[in-house]
């Protein structure tokens, strides 16, 4: 059984990964911002043996630390790090002029920073775990060649900066025989996805997962839900 510690663990995709993984008897870190908040206790109450709920704000340093130092007391090993905890806002740019600096750099934080500061943080950890890996949930709009719109400037910007943090970690990781991938879910019925979202949760989570299981230092760094290697 592995070790899976998943970020942004307390809803969408985040607790979906993590029931999911819970179910087929895996540990599983779940870093949330508020560990008192429905989801957190619902997988503490269900599955009190395997789920360790840690508090952790991504766009925080010292959170990370403290969540890390507090990983560490649990386990000696991450074999599957899910960077999944992320932030949107409404795309409502319809002139150059609303486009905001101050929601690019709040984004950026959360989407872009967080991911590394966890990565950086529980790599001594990740380089400990079996078969290791190292995802990011990225999106199709960090997609430079695909992108066919001017609006939602702050997410895509913060997402096609993960996509690149991604494949310059590669450099990193797999001399380490660490494997890392970009993964975009699809479009998702989650609070952030809307309701007019093609895809359940579950659909895209069970997608990923098999992913997640094969994947290697040999596979694509940017993928779908399904496998399909996206454009940059």
């Amino acid at each position: 059984m592995a070790i899976v510690c998943i970020t942004g663990a307390s809803r969408g995709i985040g607790y979906a990964f993590a029931r999911a993984y819970l179910e087929e008897g895996h540990t599983v870190v779940a870093a949330v911002r508020n560990p008192d908040c429905e989801g957190a206790r619902g997988l503490a109450a269900e599955y009190p043996e395997q789920a360790h709920i840690v508090a952790m704000d991504v766009a925080d340093d010292d959170s990370v630390e403290q969540a890390a130092r507090e990983i560490e007391a649990h386990v000696s090993a991450i074999d599957i790090l899910i960077n999944n905890a992320g932030l949107a806002k409404e795309p409502d740019e319809s002139r150059l002029e609303d486009i905001s600096p101050g929601d690019i750099q709040e984004l950026f934080n959360v989407n872009t920073l967080g991911p590394l500061r966890v990565t950086q943080r529980l790599f001594p950890l990740i380089r400990n775990g079996t078969d290791p890996k190292v995802i990011m949930i990225s999106s199709s709009v960090g997609s430079i060649a695909s992108q066919r719109g001017g609006r939602g400037v702050p997410y895509c910007v913060s997402k096609a900066a993960l996509n690149m943090l991604t494949k310059l970690l590669t450099f990193h990781c797999r001399p380490e025989g660490v494997a890392i991938a970009a993964l975009h879910p699809g479009w998702v019925r989650t609070e952030m996805g809307g309701f007019n979202a093609t895809l359940s949760v579950e659909e895209s989570v069970a997608g990923m997962m098999q992913l997640i299981a094969t994947l290697s230092n040999d596979s694509p760094v940017y993928m779908d839900y399904q496998g399909n290697e996206m454009l940059w």
